[in-house]
């Protein structure tokens, strides 16, 4: 080979490489399955959509411990409760217990509009007088040091008015100061995580903090854990997602290598043919990476899906060898086949990007972007890589 021809070959490997250090330094993978809703126009769908992601209710976490006596549970419900609440993965911890620091400190401007009392009463000096002579007794009496710390910052206890309006007709029983269910048989927490719902990474990270504590505060061995809710659900389906995308994808890939081998009797043309896969993923994931920064895994899950068709290029030009034919001049031939058909598609994937939905717009910049890479690579470096026909492939038995 001259220095001509081996500049030429070495030029994609440093373009390869050249992208996968881009790819390395710069990609960011997200889990935030919002990516993949529609993108909110106005206030009230901004609102809908932050609230059913990340809002209180998609946070939220149901907490159960078992297979303890009652009383060993509700021990190792307030312990865990106490670790929870100083661990910034959490942001609410409730297991029954009454507790004047439940409602968050960041509603406390806001007590009085929540508050009932200025429904039927005037925010004048006789009332707070009043109310600041009513504390001085409270303060007196045996719950004073549960209200101490309470008063410098609401004398009125509009707070308590608050929470007491809160109340639901029917609560969970308690036994020990704690929530059991109706059994009796399980002592319940709810937490609400610091991670939004629709982040199955960060809820994946909070319940591995759920259960390190758990294993640090339970009473006793025997007691068990179990988490349930959004979070738990998104990481559970992740996991599952995972697993069979793994298992589907370790399957594909061996039998495709085995009718490649079955098909063509040569390893080598097993490692020709991955060479466009490879170029499509390098080139997709280095687009979405240019263009979006954060990538969802579920666009590089799907992305590498739908790439496989880029396998079909080497495999055209494969089976339309011909005994003493240059690999060229077979790519010449088929060429405007192959280009219509990586036109077609890509134009397919282009209906994504008016979607208005974010993930799909990344989809659709890698698949395109990837199969424009995948066809470029067998057009111009494959037959570089190739010697002319030996055999007509197309008229071989697959078994001899």
């Amino acid at each position: 080979m001259n220095l001509k021809g081996a500049l030429a070959s070495l030029l994609p490997l440093a373009l390869a490489a050249a992208l996968g250090l881009f790819i390395h330094a710069r990609l960011r993978i997200s889990g935030d399955l919002r990516l993949f809703m529609p993108t909110p126009h106005s206030a009230a769908e901004r609102l809908l959509l932050d609230e059913v992601s990340s809002g209180p209710a998609a946070r939220l976490l149901l907490v159960a411990l078992c297979d303890a006596p009652a009383q060993q549970l509700a021990q190792s419900s307030q312990q865990l409760a106490a670790e929870l609440r100083h661990d910034p993965a959490f942001k609410l911890v409730a297991d029954g217990e009454n507790r004047l620091d439940i409602v968050p400190d960041r509603l406390l401007p806001y007590r009085y509009l929540l508050s009932p009392t200025l429904d039927s009463q005037r925010l004048d000096a006789d009332f707070l007088r009043g109310e600041l002579a009513t504390r001085e007794q409270d303060l007196a009496s045996p719950a004073g040091t549960l209200l101490a710390p309470l008063v410098p910052r609401d004398p009125s206890l509009e707070l308590l008015k608050v929470l007491q309006s809160w109340q639901p007709a029917q609560q969970a029983q308690t036994q020990y100061d704690v929530w059991f269910n109706a059994k009796g048989d399980a002592a319940l927490l709810l937490v609400e995580t610091a991670a939004a719902g629709f982040d199955p990474q960060g809820q994946r990270a909070a319940i591995d903090a759920l259960r390190a504590h758990f294993l640090h505060a339970r009473a006793t061995p025997a007691t068990t854990l179990e988490v349930t809710g959004p979070g738990a659900f998104a990481v559970l389906m992740q996991g599952r997602s995972e697993h069979d995308a793994d298992l589907a994808g370790l399957l594909d890939t061996a039998g495709m290598v085995i009718l490649m081998l079955l098909a063509y009797r040569r390893p080598r043309f097993v490692v020709l043919g991955a060479l466009p896969l490879a170029a499509a993923g390098l080139a997709g994931l280095a687009a979405v990476t240019l263009v979006s920064g954060t990538v969802h895994g579920i666009t590089i899950a799907f992305g590498f899906t739908l790439i496989g068709v880029a396998l079909d290029y080497p495999i055209y030009l494969f089976s339309n060898q011909r005994p003493k034919e240059s690999p060229q001049a077979v790519l010449r031939a088929i060429w405007p086949t192959l280009a219509t058909a990586v036109l077609a598609i890509g134009i397919a994937y282009l209906a994504f990007l008016a979607s208005g939905v974010a993930g799909l717009a990344q989809l659709a910049c890698f698949n395109v972007t990837g199969l424009a890479a995948a066809a470029l690579c067998t057009r111009w470096l494959l037959p570089r890589l190739m010697a002319p026909g030996a055999r007509d492939y197309g008229e071989l038995p697959l078994v001899a």
